[in-house]
């Protein structure tokens, strides 16, 4: 869903800063506005992917939570993308909490769709990639917002978001109703389980999906932490605020050209180990930032660095969401009950819990150590920084890198797994009735 990832660009590079340039908010009530909207996630994923699993309408399980979802964002997006003088703490937080909402009502059933849609796979690989390719392609729409000839510089400010916002909600309606009228509502291999508790004692019993929100939630927090200080080491450290679309640009490119040969590495190599590759890089492209000095003579070292650090982020992306669908087959197996949106429902929880709580935590850690917003920055406040920005971050994607390698389903237990579900069912097909 292109629109909804235009949601995520800026969601915690740009508006958060936004917030505390344009509107005054204190870095420590932003960072504690991320982490309670995070909470809420906690609450909304697991019961969004619950009932998805459990919606029967002529028109699917999936489609009718994407419709409600995208009328939440069209209603959040206009008064969240709108930063100003009069916008406090609490108008951030309410906008916020519309976003969110609306956005999981899309997320969590869209992304449980793809198991639904093939059970191979290789080609659960290339579906994979062709949903990374439309995520960049939302970041791409976004960094061109400021290239447009009725704003005056190329840097980031109120009214470029206010623009964007016409665009995010056309796309939004488009989106869903191509999404519900063209595409099929895809095959479910078995129902859901009956009961919450049934649900969860599930989720927790698996030991691939363990290994899997390890993974996850390492290299997401360590994202987070990244992405939300991501404005102040562009505006403030590196003085460069006017190339923040040239490098979101330079960054959505490198991911929407690179999706594709994601999906054809995860069906050629195990994907576990694609994303183990991935991570690695992206810890050398963290030290590589560490060392780009300050002034004008940083735009064209971010820009590469970044744009490298972007072909590796989509990798990654891309090995996620195939590497989920895998998960649920397991869990099918296992239980002869398919919990797909339950699934999907962990994954985008561990994303925005990993955003969230990552760039909440890095806003607060800043706080802590003098870090002005609106000022100049040295000593302890600079050195809290880039613990914050890069340091732990690194270590963060080295323990997710460790950890993939070791994740339990590769290609040879994947065929295991179709195999047998496979067999099951052709037993249960020829099972007389009664």
């Amino acid at each position: 869903m292109v629109p909804i990832w235009m949601l995520h660009t800026p969601a915690l590079s740009i508006l958060p800063g936004l917030y505390a340039t344009v509107s005054g908010i204190d870095l420590a009530t932003i960072g504690l506005i991320l982490v309670f909207s995070r909470v809420l996630d906690g609450v909304t994923d697991p019961i969004i992917g619950f009932f998805s699993d459990r919606t029967a309408t002529a028109i699917g399980r999936r489609k009718p939570w994407m419709i409600a979802g995208g009328l939440l964002c069209i209603i959040g997006v206009w008064f969240w993308f709108r930063p100003g003088a009069d916008t406090g703490g609490l108008y951030f937080l309410l906008a916020s909490v519309v976003v969110y909402i609306g956005w999981t009502m899309v997320e969590v059933p869209h992304a449980a769709w793809l198991s639904e849609l093939t059970v191979d796979y290789d080609e659960r690989s290339h579906l994979s990639g062709f949903r990374t390719a439309a995520i960049y392609l939302g970041y791409l729409l976004f960094w061109s917002g400021p290239f447009l000839p009725i704003f005056a510089t190329t840097e980031i400010t109120p009214d470029v978001t206010a623009a964007m916002s016409y665009l995010v909600i056309a796309l939004i309606i488009l989106a869903v109703a191509a999404a519900v009228l063209k595409v099929p509502a895809g095959t479910v291999s078995a129902r859901p389980q009956a009961s919450v508790t049934a649900a969860l004692s599930t989720l927790a019993g698996n030991k691939p999906l363990r290994f899997y929100a390890l993974i996850m939630l390492s290299s997401w927090l360590a994202s987070g932490m990244v992405a939300g200080l991501y404005f102040f080491y562009i505006s403030n450290y590196l003085t460069i605020p006017d190339k923040f679309g040239h490098i979101g640009l330079a960054v959505a490119a490198m991911g929407f050209l690179s999706a594709s040969f994601w999906g054809w590495a995860g069906a050629r190599f195990d994907t576990h180990r694609v994303l183990s590759f991935c991570n690695l890089c992206i810890v050398l492209t963290l030290v590589a930032m560490a060392l780009i000095q300050p002034g004008p003579g940083a735009f064209p070292a971010l820009l590469a660095v970044f744009s490298i650090s972007a072909l590796f982020t989509t990798g990654t992306t891309v090995a996620y969401y195939a590497m989920m669908a895998d998960i649920v087959d397991y869990d099918t197996l296992k239980t002869g009950a398919n919990n797909a949106g339950n699934y999907y429902a962990l994954v985008t929880l561990l994303q925005k819990i990993g955003l969230g709580a990552g760039a909440g935590a890095a806003l607060l850690l800043v706080s802590l150590f003098g870090f002005d917003a609106n000022g100049s920055n040295e000593g302890w406040a600079l050195a809290g920084f880039f613990i914050a920005f890069l340091g732990l971050p690194i270590l963060l994607n080295l323990l997710a890198t460790v950890l993939a390698l070791y994740f339990p389903i590769n290609r040879r237990r994947h065929n295991i797994i179709r195999k047998r579900l496979r067999t099951r069912a052709s037993h249960a097909l020829a099972m007389p009735d009664g």
